[in-house]
């Protein structure tokens, strides 16, 4: 039955698409860019493409499309509820219906150790400790031998600023547990924070012959061994460890650090960074994973161009070893051809001009502008009319630069188009390149109340009040 639901979805996506595909997988990417598309202003379009991406192996181009997101579009929290949904499949709701119905199943079931910790959980994040303490001590009577309510609790009381009482919750578990995996994951730690961190390789070594497949022990003794400038045997334990912990987001990120700035090998750290970054974007190692990304990227991309030739950047089309860069390919590419200009230039900047990283596609239209020379009528007319919205968003600009009227019927004919990035794209140029009767164009259609999309009605507001500015300057 799931197959034949699976094909059925298939079809369907084949039927809406606009160019034929080469399978299932890849119409569902071309359907999550014309969603993108289409629902420019809702985010979890944006992370949809970018998971269609993650899944193609595309991770880097994913990466760019979740932090444009969060960086220009949307409020932190908004991005975080979608990330974690479309990513984690974790829709967890802190929200007072979810509160109100958790304190009813705990009425009717006051034992219930889930039910328990979902209701702290709720108040944690609202960091309304008084609440949490309670419930996470009753889940720790529940379950004594689960290390994670008293974790809870002991963060609870740090919130609360009563580390004195953290501390206590925990040694009590551990001197109660004193041969567990968590209780040596406590006393490791408390080792490693220590002046001469080796002395933790005997109480490694014993613990590991207890749980040979432990991730965190594995990083901890790697952590050791590079301290005692054993860089292989280092790289050993962390890559177990990596292996081991594929959803840690700790692990993954501090294993890249060690990649990245002790054997200073940046495939690999990007790799293991990116890992990180698909866990919380938020991962933090004395820097953000999001700032390291971009850089190591740069990096990676500019050791396979050497390996490769340099004139790959300009040709059109990008060499499947660069897929995986392809953000920075992109933009290494238009640097490239900016200041080398050749006859062929101009087709491979149209083709960034679709890129799925928004700021290439914005670079694109201007380094194409600076060459209305090379485009004829024909070709801009085509690019007017692509099947692909975001070129056809960034083909406005040009018309509206390059045909000034002529431009001006097409473009308000695009303040009807379905695709929310398409008006927007319509919107600005208009407004940045149509001079007057541009503007006269948008002010009656924000006067007309047809715009459906209370941030794009907003933008609408700024962009002719920018406007006004600037005129009176």
């Amino acid at each position: 039955m799931k197959k034949k639901l699976f094909r059925r979805i298939c079809f369907l996506w084949l039927l809406a698409s606009y160019m034929p595909s080469l399978s299932c997988a890849d119409e569902m990417l071309d359907a999550a860019r014309r969603e993108y598309a289409v629902h420019f202003f809702d985010v979890n379009a944006h992370v949809r493409l970018a998971k269609q991406l993650h899944d193609h192996g595309q991770r880097l181009a994913a990466f760019f499309v979740l932090e444009t997101a969060r960086r220009e579009h949307f409020e932190q929290a908004e991005f975080t509820r979608a990330f974690r949904s479309l990513f984690l499949d974790d829709n967890f709701d802190n929200g007072r219906k979810a509160e109100d119905s958790l304190r009813t199943q705990l009425r009717a079931s006051p034992n219930d150790f889930e039910t328990a910790t979902k209701l702290a959980d709720v108040y944690i994040s609202r960091s309304d400790w008084a609440k949490a303490v309670p419930l996470l001590q009753l889940a720790s009577k529940l379950r004594p031998e689960d290390f994670s309510t008293v974790a809870a609790l002991a963060n609870v009381y740090r919130g609360m600023n009563q580390d004195e009482k953290a501390q206590t919750a925990i040694s009590l578990w551990t001197k109660e547990h004193p041969v567990s995996r968590d209780a040596y994951h406590v006393h490791i730690y408390e080792q490693l924070n220590r002046e001469n961190a080796v002395d933790a390789r005997p109480m490694l070594d014993e613990a590991l012959k207890r749980y040979p497949d432990d991730a965190i022990l594995h990083f901890d003794l790697g952590i050791v061994l590079e301290r005692s400038d054993d860089l292989e045997g280092a790289e050993r334990e962390l890559e177990r460890a990596a292996q081991l912990g594929p959803k840690s987001a700790d692990i993954q990120g501090w294993v890249a650090r060690f990649f990245w700035k002790r054997k200073q090998d940046p495939r690999r750290a990007l790799d293991l960074y990116l890992n990180a970054y698909f866990l919380d974007p938020e991962f933090y190692e004395t820097e953000y994973a999001e700032s390291r990304i971009p850089e190591i990227a740069r990096q990676v991309a500019d050791l396979l161009m050497k390996e490769m030739g340099k004139n790959s950047l300009t040709k059109p089309g990008i060499s499947a070893d660069l897929v995986p860069l392809s953000p920075v390919v992109e933009e290494m590419s238009l640097d490239a051809t900016k200041l080398d200009w050749a006859a062929n230039s101009m087709d491979k900047v149209l083709e960034i001009m679709g890129s799925d990283d928004e700021h290439n596609r914005w670079n694109a239209m201007l380094l194409a502008a600076g060459h209305f020379d090379v485009i004829s009528d024909e070709r801009l007319s085509g690019l007017l009319e692509d099947s692909d919205p975001r070129k056809r968003g960034m083909a406005g600009y040009l018309a509206m630069q390059r045909w000034k009227e002529k431009a001006l019927p097409i473009l308000k004919k695009w303040l009807d188009d379905p695709a929310e990035l398409v008006r927007y794209d319509a919107i600005s140029a208009l407004v940045l390149h149509g001079d007057v009767a541009g503007r006269k164009i948008v002010e009656e259609y924000a006067r007309s109340g047809k715009e459906p999309n209370a941030r794009i009605r907003e933008g609408v507001k700024n962009a002719l009040s920018k406007s006004n500015d600037t005129k009176s300057q």
